[in-house]
């Protein structure tokens, strides 16, 4: 495992034998390997600026920015207040600089312009919305920030073929270390993460095995198997460990086909972009430096031996007639022989003669010229070495001043990594200083490395405006003017949203500053009861948030209760389930003192609420055809209710109440008569990604056109 050698090899080059070395002479050659390791940067530098090349008009949004950027009235969420998202239509600049950038990197060309250009445009938009992100959107950033500094464009580029200085077969091996370290956190991190009792329990991803890729499982396992033993206790292993695997020479090929069969499951299961063929592309860095030049001899002699076979079947139809022609050959090849031979023999002879002469003529000339030393030419002789004494002082000064700065430089650079390396193995782990991120799980969504642990269903959400100066209630559709649900599960989005809201909407629609917010918002966490995330008594823009404390508004997990019920629930929604294909149930818990309002849409029927465990007061919409009424419900009671109406639900008490909704849904027949997706659909998507690029270009083309020419619709 090499990757042990950063210490002692933090600065020096790897180089390369000569081609016709063996795969076996390169183990065992003494000097560092170079464009080995400089091939496979190359490669994966292509790899990175072709795959951004379509990552940019699909997961960064830029086929669809003018709907992103244009809306004036759309919130957003940067890491900080004072990054700003520009406008339409300069955004599209920004765009088309980062879509230039991933060109120059993958075909090398002005690299050490067009990489930092890359990096800072891809680091902007990652920063100016937070609702985004994710752990390999925040990888793709590491990496293209990571190329800056390499020195990937010195070998099959542009730079190089235009400027052969350029050219090297040398690269320092922090290069390929760093590279290799970063996907080394990002496998060992991901394990790490999983190791949960919440994940380990089989409870973050259930019923994922109903998709087609664990169908040869299917053979020998049941589906609640699949999900505990393969989902949850095998991608826990596998994380884990799958890293050590492939830098162990034993185990690395084994390794790769499992981890190759992972990151093609996931392009299935997931809709991560280019995530899997990046990572399947990088697969190859935990592989020794050498192993592109173990592919070309082994398909050299592969070829050799084809070749080989070929040329055995065609000469043995054509052995008679080659006979007959090596015979010819040899009577000629005699008679030519005897003639050379005589040749020879008279050139040796006339070449001794003339060695003679010359030999005496030397012997002459030099007795001639040593009778002949001056003592201007000793004096001249004793001037050349002191100059060049001189010269040689002047060279070891020169050379000892840039070895020392070379020496700086080492260690400076190397510090700068080691900084990085310890950076990176600590913010997955720094949620206790940034609790102002943290919610019901730790941290933003992005840099953590905590892919697929939880899984999150938001049943209803609820925007509540209060007009205090004239006591009036709004409400306001939550999709209005946020660009996605992401705000719903992460308390300092939401502390955002809420003054988005105020200066963008309620501020023109009210006239004035005398206003409270209030989020209502019922979540499920890893298929618990759902639950209020936020307090709906707590007015947001009266609120307050801090990086470094724990968000205020934020309602505690029902764990200490609700996790002893976990085993229940499954056995009842296996129960409501058999009852009939569209019946469907919905569990809920709330804290003492708050009440739940809530309508029921005429698509269901059938509707009986439950309480499990705790006390309630029941209250049905008052109608003018039935008289209002109330009455407590408590632990096995049970209550119809009726579509298109609302109810409150007031839970009394010490405790937290229990209950839950069963009842038949109308509108899944036509969700399940709609025509399946096909298992591949790989035309679908390349097609998909091409109409997304050329949706891409015409909005770069417009913008810059309406930027030039100043037209508003054009």
């Amino acid at each position: 495992m090499d990757f042990t050698c950063f210490v002692h090899l933090s600065y020096n080059s790897i180089s390369v034998g000569v081609e016709e070395d063996s795969p076996k002479k390169l183990r065992n050659n003494k000097k560092p390997l170079a464009r080995i390791s400089v091939t496979y940067l190359v490669i994966r530098l292509k790899y990175t600026g072709l795959s951004m090349l379509f990552d940019i008009p699909d997961e960064r949004g830029g086929a669809i920015m003018a709907d992103r950027w244009g809306n004036p009235k759309l919130c957003h969420f940067p890491l900080a207040p004072f990054i700003r998202a520009i406008p339409m239509p300069y955004m599209a600049l920004v765009y088309a600089a980062l879509w230039m950038g991933a060109v120059g990197i993958m075909l090398g060309y002005k690299f050490r312009m067009s990489a930092p250009i890359f990096a800072t445009c891809y680091w902007y938009l990652f920063l100016i919305e937070k609702s985004y992100w994710n752990n390999h959107s925040y990888l793709f950033g590491l990496v293209g920030l990571l190329l800056c500094f390499t020195n990937a464009h010195c070998y099959w580029s542009l730079d190089a073929y235009l400027n052969p200085n350029l050219k090297k077969t040398t690269v320092p091996y922090w290069n390929y270390f760093i590279l290799k370290y970063q996907f080394f956190i990002l496998y060992f991190m991901a394990g790490v993460k999983k190791g949960t009792a919440e994940w380990l329990a089989g409870y973050s991803m259930m019923n994922l095995s109903s998709h087609w890729v664990f169908t040869p499982f299917r053979l020998f396992l049941s589906v609640p198997q699949i999900d505990y033993l393969i989902v949850h206790w095998f991608i826990f292993a596998f994380d884990l460990t799958i890293a050590f695997w492939m830098m162990w020479g034993r185990t690395r090929n084994v390794a790769m086909i499992f981890c190759a069969m992972f990151h093609l499951m996931n392009s299935r299961l997931f809709r991560i972009g280019m995530f899997p063929w990046v990572c399947l592309a990088t697969m190859p860095l935990f592989y020794p430096f050498h192993w592109p030049k173990t592919i070309v001899p082994f398909l050299k002699i592969q070829y050799l031996n084809i070749k080989k076979k070929i040329s055995n079947i065609v000469s043995s139809y054509k052995q008679s007639i080659v006979c007959n022609y090596q015979n010819n050959d040899a009577r000629n090849e005699g008679v030519m022989r005897n003639e050379d031979k005589n040749n020879i023999q008279e050139e040796l002879h006339t070449s001794d003669t003339s060695n003679d002469i010359q030999e005496t003529n030397d012997n002459h000339t030099h007795y001639n010229g040593k009778a002949s030393v001056s003592t201007k030419e000793k004096v001249d002789e004793q001037m050349n070495k002191d100059q060049k004494k001189t010269k040689h002082i002047q060279e070891e000064s020169v050379t000892k001043i840039e070895k020392g700065k070379r020496d700086h430089r080492k260690k400076v650079t190397t510090l700068i990594i080691v900084i990085y390396v310890l950076m990176q193995a600590f913010l997955p782990c720094s949620h206790f200083i940034t609790k102002g991120y943290n919610n019901w799980t730790n941290g933003l969504y992005g840099y953590s490395w905590d892919m697929m642990v939880h899984s999150w269903d938001t049943n209803s959400v609820v925007i509540k405006i209060v007009d205090n100066k004239y006591n009036k209630e709004f409400f306001l559709d939550p999709e209005l003017c946020a660009p996605n649900e992401r705000w719903t599960s992460h308390g300092d989005i939401a502390f955002q949203y809420a003054q988005c809201l105020r200066n963008n909407i309620v501020k023109d629609a009210i006239k004035h500053d005398d206003i409270s917010i209030y989020f209502d918002i019922w979540t499920s966490l890893n298929g618990r009861f759902t639950q209020r995330i936020f307090d709906p008594k707590v007015d947001i823009l009266k609120s307050s948030w801090s990086i470094f404390e724990r968000v205020p508004f934020l309602m505690p997990l029902l764990d200490d209760e609700g996790l002893s019920w976990r085993n229940v629930l499954l056995e009842i929604k296996d129960e409501v389930t058999s009852w009939d294909n569209y019946t469907e149930v919905l569990f809920l818990a709330d804290f003492p003192g708050y009440e739940l309002e809530k309508y029921l849409a005429r698509e269901l029927t059938n509707i009986t609420l439950t309480i499990l465990k705790g006390r309630i007061v029941f209250e049905p919409e008052v109608v003018p055809t039935l008289p209002g009424y109330s009455h407590i419900l408590t632990s096995g009671n049970n209550v119809k209710l009726e579509s298109g109406r609302f109810h409150r639900v007031l839970t009394i008490g010490d405790s937290p109440a229990f209950y839950m909704y069963t009842f038949i849904n109308s509108t899944a027949t036509s969700l399940e008569q709609k025509t399946p997706r096909p298992m591949l659909p790989i035309f679908e998507e390349l097609s998909k990604r091409f109409q997304d690029m050329n949706r891409f270009g015409v909005v770069v083309l417009k913008s810059i056109y309406q930027i030039i020419y100043g037209c508003d619709d054009c």
